[in-house]
């Protein structure tokens, strides 16, 4: 076993989130008469802080992101458990990791209930050691807080660890805590784009993770 410790991302790696997030964008912006944001963009950004996407997405003030957040999040709750299901084969995978011992976490920048919520319909909230949402790190990936965050509190070395996210943003998180990093293709960008990033392994299904692991 190369590895003991995984990280990983949530959104576009464990579940398909992609429709509930834009879902819950477009609510937000119907909410706020915005009309004229860029959904291309939105999907470019997701994986970082709502802060950060409604910043860069709809360039609206810290007051009104406040209170957008608060809109996003009301809305996602509710229609979180109809709207996601995890990939296929993770759920398999994950099991199997379990059986074996490895230690499961979750670094994402989704908001913790959500997480939760969502890992408990899908039955595998309890094979988790950590579930990390945004609320966990005061720096927001593509910070390391989280992952050392989660080294720290479970006393591992940084090799013995594995970041695994879909997008740029997640690989760049484990670089900076010198942890090494796995990026999946089915998710948020393209394996191009995960490639000038340079992770040390790129799959193409969460299955193939045991082939690393």
């Amino acid at each position: 076993m190369k590895y003991k410790n995984l990280i990983l991302d949530f959104d576009g790696t464990l579940a398909d989130t992609k429709e509930s997030i834009l879902q819950s964008m477009k609510f937000v912006a119907h909410s706020f008469n915005i009309d004229n944001y860029d959904e291309k963009l939105i999907e470019n950004l997701i994986g970082l802080p709502l802060k950060t996407t409604f910043e860069k997405a709809f360039s609206i003030d810290e007051k009104l992101i406040q209170e957008a957040t608060l809109v996003y999040r009301k809305h996602y709750n509710e229609i979180v458990i109809d709207t996601i299901s995890l990939f296929n084969g993770v759920k398999n995978t994950l099991l199997d990791f379990h059986k074996q011992g490895i230690n499961l976490t979750v670094a994402s920048s989704k908001g913790k209930e959500a997480l939760i919520k969502i890992l408990k319909k899908q039955n595998v909230y309890d094979i988790f050691t950590f579930v990390g949402g945004e609320e966990d790190a005061k720096n927001k990936k593509p910070s390391p807080d989280i992952v050392n965050l989660i080294i720290n509190k479970y006393n591992y070395h940084p090799s013995e660890c594995l970041v695994v996210g879909d997008t740029i943003f997640d690989i760049e998180m484990g670089q900076r805590a010198n942890v090494d990093t796995c990026g999946v293709t089915y998710g948020n960008n393209t394996r191009e784009k995960l490639e000038k990033q340079k992770p040390n392994y790129i799959i193409n299904s969460f299955k193939n993770l045991a082939e690393i692991v």
